[in-house]
């Protein structure tokens, strides 16, 4: 696929928890479900020096769109934009999900739910839902965007949204209903993820997961994503940032 790295504006910037806002930047070409963009101020500013990859939360006739969490100085200066200010976008970068026709199950929790929007909207699955986990109601965001999307479970840490349990506990149940789906796609903490491939593993069910990863490059040049897996030693721009559920297990 094309990439480019280009100085687009901001079209739109919204908040939507304390921590977390949407940026939308006119953008080309169209990426494919599970890619990710480098993003930088394009200013010709030098600090911070380095770019921030961010997951693609949508992208729609020409407009991209990103779920960002403000973790850090960077995220905080872009945070802090106005409509109209210059930023660089370099993508679309990386692999994708694999596609399903018949059910598929998002799991995500809290920022990574951003990638499984515009995967749930891409998928050309029969049957697709999502699994949505957050620490509490108060810091849940964008549930009702999701439900418009696909049929949507949510669990919390507290119970006050949805179900008191893990993402990976309401995948258990679901295949225990007989809701078993064929493919499982997910992002959010490593703990998350690996507790979801052991209940996929259990069932039978594949599974494939976007790992999350501090960048320099997002083309592998400068090795700064490596990271140490069980099932292996992996840079996730250049070799991911989607793999399979084997990457969570030790190899033999």
């Amino acid at each position: 696929m094309q990439q480019r790295s280009i100085v687009t504006k901001i079209a739109d910037l919204m908040a939507v928890a304390n921590d977390c806002f949407l940026m939308a930047v006119p953008f080309e070409p169209e990426p494919l479900p599970g890619q990710f963009v480098m993003i930088s101020f394009g200013d010709g500013r030098t600090d911070p020096f380095l770019p921030r990859p961010i997951s693609i939360f949508d992208w729609d006739d020409g407009m991209l769109t990103l779920l960002i969490r403000v973790v850090g100085r960077g995220t905080l200066l872009m945070a802090r934009q106005a409509v109209g200010m210059p930023v660089r976008v370099t993508g679309p970068l990386g692999n994708s999900f694999p596609d399903e026709s018949g059910s598929v199950c998002f799991i995500g929790g809290g920022i990574g739910i951003a990638p499984l929007y515009y995967a749930a909207k891409r998928s050309t699955a029969q049957d697709k839902r999502f699994i949505l986990g957050f620490r509490s109601a108060e810091q849940s965001y964008l549930t009702d965007d999701y439900l418009k999307i696909a049929t949507a479970h949510f669990v919390s840490d507290d119970g006050s949204l949805g179900d008191k349990l893990f993402p990976h506990q309401k995948l258990d149940a679901l295949a225990k209903s007989g809701e078993k789906p064929d493919l499982v796609i997910t992002c959010g903490p490593e703990k998350m993820m690996a507790a979801v491939h052991e209940v996929a593993k259990k069932h039978g069910i594949r599974d494939h997961h976007s790992l999350e990863s501090r960048m320099g490059c997002g083309i592998g040049a400068c090795l700064g994503c490596r990271v140490q897996m069980p099932g292996a030693s992996v840079l996730v721009c250049k070799e991911g940032p989607i793999f399979d559920g084997s990457i969570f297990e030790e190899k033999k």
